[in-house]
């Protein structure tokens, strides 16, 4: 049975890495840790969760507040398929949709922020595949 608040399985919790800035899940029965979600997580129920707990807040609009000088920012929306190198993100532990309609989600996505409905942080922190999305896409 997955936790109501999280989605995940009884027994796994999210937790924060102090090394790498991110969270993690970790099972409190096995000690078992990983970063992404276990098989049996509720993936809509952890997405909402993740962006409403565990996703940066963000003063400039894409990442940290940093003194930019010199520097360029980059920020995506990753939209994972099964014949991708890794099937698996933090939102889902099995991706099994086709590369067609992946990018079929991904017009769907572009389509909103050109419309200017959304923008591309807020997309990325609940649909991107990527553990950026913590950081609203930010690379």
């Amino acid at each position: 049975m997955a936790s109501q608040a999280t989605g995940l399985p009884a027994g796994w919790e999210v937790r924060h890495s102090n090394s790498k800035n991110l969270p993690y899940y970790f099972n409190t029965s096995t000690k078992e840790s990983r970063w992404e979600p276990p098989t049996e997580t509720d993936s809509e129920t952890l997405k909402h969760y993740m962006g409403q707990y565990h996703t940066a807040n963000l003063k400039d609009g894409m990442g940290v507040d940093h003194d930019l000088n010199g520097k360029i920012r980059a920020a995506h929306l990753l939209v994972k398929h099964r014949d991708s190198r890794r099937p698996s993100s933090w939102r889902e532990a099995q991706i099994t949709r086709s590369k067609d309609e992946a990018m079929n989600i991904i017009q769907g996505h572009e389509q909103r922020i050109k419309s200017g409905s959304t923008s591309l942080g807020d997309l990325a922190t609940t649909e991107s595949d990527c553990s950026s999305a913590r950081k609203r896409g930010d690379l």
